[in-house]
């Protein structure tokens, strides 16, 4: 008989200092694979200074290995070449801001900076080969910083007016939509999305009941409290869509039903509690229909989207060369100069086809297809956990490209994925090879 959920074990070890080196990871992803605390200017300066003094051991540490890879081994995995690959999207939007804007090219390389990051991740990656961590560890590390996020963010949403901070870094911290109550927080829900991603499978592949409850929580603060609604479409969409890929239609039946009653029941108690947080939750998601109608919606930040969005097509009208090439990623000042009042991020696709250009997205787009080769080549562990987790990422990271373009700036909302589906690859290679061998000892 299966045990009842309250006595599952919530982890399981399989190294030692287990912990102390799920905790590393926990550190080594919130100072370096994120801007979790770089959105707020009260530890900016203090997480920056360290992130500097750090990033100096980082690189050489990277070169070595590049170098003994490159030139002692003669061989790169997937991953490695991803990740040069990557290497080269910011000297690219240098060289096109240098030709097209005339910034000197030493300033636009040092704008860009910061997306060379990625290059730690193959250090990363050589640690869970290495055996020096495993990949259960990483997972878990990432469920840490997800729920750090999830209890900063709430506290935060809850406790502190965003007006407080409505000077933030970069794009901003805060925004301002009257369809959502006026000013918002602008948090960055990658990690909060591998929680999603992992719980989600935990239950339709696992059946796990707790599971399914810290999805429901997660997917709660997404609808009630951050309020974005192409984050919460762009990650529920896919996870649905992936049960129809890996389970029968019975289960998908049961599954849906599931998630159905128990959304009811929370919507239900959520309305007990006060009746117009499901009205006003209703409107925006309203308001978020008529805008993909290509309908005025009176809401400011989604007409804008298509003010924005204008604007670029008649710059690209303007100036028609530039859509196979990109401009770059030009300061906000530039592109409000030359463009108009468009902010990147906010529009997708398109804004990718701004800053990137058709040879850019090509470029861009065709690293989600080393995830489609893995789904093909990966058999015996197709049903693992992780490595669903793996593929699911990747979808998402594609989908959400459509909207709000992360990937066309930074290769990193993509690397947790990449690494789980390389691990899997190389994996499924040593199985087969083991297969074989025991083949042909039988053979023999």
């Amino acid at each position: 008989m299966r045990k009842n959920f309250a006595y599952n074990t919530l982890y399981t070890r399989d190294q030692p200092f287990f912990e102390a080196k799920v905790f590393g990871l926990f550190l080594f992803s919130l100072f370096f694979g994120s801007n979790i605390l770089l959105q707020f200017k009260s530890v900016s300066s203090i997480t920056s200074a360290f992130v500097v003094a750090l990033l100096p051991f980082i690189f050489i540490f990277a070169g070595i290995y590049y170098y003994y890879k490159i030139f002692q081994l003669k061989q790169l995995n997937p991953l490695d070449f991803i990740i040069l690959l990557s290497l080269l999207l910011p000297i690219y939007n240098a060289v096109t801001m240098h030709l097209i804007f005339d910034i000197k090219l030493l300033k636009a390389l040092f704008n860009v900076t910061p997306r060379v990051y990625v290059v730690m991740m193959s250090l990363l990656y050589y640690a869970i080969r290495a055996g020096k961590i495993t990949l259960k560890q990483y997972a878990y590390s990432n469920l840490i910083l997800c729920w750090f996020c999830f209890a900063l963010y709430t506290y935060v949403s809850l406790t502190i007016p965003p007006q407080v901070f409505q000077d933030g870094l970069e794009d901003g911290l805060v925004g301002f939509n009257p369809s959502k109550g006026g000013y918002i927080y602008r948090f960055s829900s990658a990690f909060l999305t591998f929680g999603m991603i992992y719980y989600f499978l935990k239950y339709i592949l696992e059946d796990s009941f707790v599971g399914l409850i810290l999805w429901m929580i997660l997917i709660s603060y997404q609808l009630f409290i951050d309020k974005g609604r192409i984050e919460l479409v762009s990650e529920v969409a896919p996870m649905l869509l992936y049960m129809f890929v890996i389970l029968k239609w019975n289960k998908i039946i049961t599954k849906l039903l599931t998630i159905a009653v128990l959304a009811g029941i929370a919507l239900l108690i959520a309305y007990l509690i006060d009746p117009d947080i499901i009205k006003f939750t209703a409107d925006m998601y309203w308001m978020f229909i008529k805008f993909f109608l290509g309908e005025k919606t009176g809401e400011g930040s989604a007409d804008m989207r298509w003010t924005e969005m204008a604007d670029v097509y008649y710059y690209l009208v303007k100036h028609p060369s530039y859509i196979f090439f990109g401009i770059g990623t030009p300061k906000k000042e530039i592109l409000q100069l030359n463009v108009g009042d468009v902010i990147l991020g906010d529009i997708g696709i398109v804004g990718g086809l701004l800053s990137q250009g058709i040879v850019g997205l090509m470029f861009i787009y065709s690293v989600f297809l080393y995830p489609i080769f893995i789904w093909f080549k990966v058999k015996y562990y197709r049903r693992d956990l992780l490595f669903n987790v793996g593929i699911l990422g990747t979808g998402t990271v594609f989908i959400q490209s459509l909207f709000n373009g992360a990937i066309f700036y930074s290769f990193l909302s993509i690397m947790a994925s990449l690494i789980i589906l390389e691990y899997y690859r190389v994996k499924e290679k040593v199985h087969n090879e083991r297969e074989k061998a025991k083949r042909r000892a039988l053979e023999s």
